[in-house]
């Protein structure tokens, strides 16, 4: 069976969205910035959507906060590790 492309086209506009209207907000009201990003993720869960890599980069996927200024970027190895400065966790990317 084929995807509907339409829906698709639809689903990933309102990500999109989404991720603009929770960068927006961040600073404003964490709580809802967290829910759009959360809200984004069952739409793209639902309609078995790929999330864009520099979207999936963007924000801890623990506690659903888009990453900032105070993150921790390091390089060492040959990996990436990004940490949440809300919750701590860990992210490890290869580059």
């Amino acid at each position: 069976m084929k995807k509907d492309s339409r829906k698709n086209d639809i689903a990933n506009e309102a990500i999109n969205a989404l991720f603009m209207l929770a960068g927006e907000t961040k600073s404003i009201n964490d709580e809802r910035s967290k829910r759009y990003v959360t809200i984004a993720e069952k739409i793209a869960t639902r309609m078995d959507i790929t999330l864009d890599r520099s979207i999936k980069r963007s924000y801890c996927k623990k506690c659903k906060t888009l990453y900032g200024a105070d993150t921790q970027v390091r390089l060492s190895n040959k990996i990436l590790v990004i940490k949440c400065a809300n919750c701590g966790s860990l992210k490890r990317i290869p580059y």
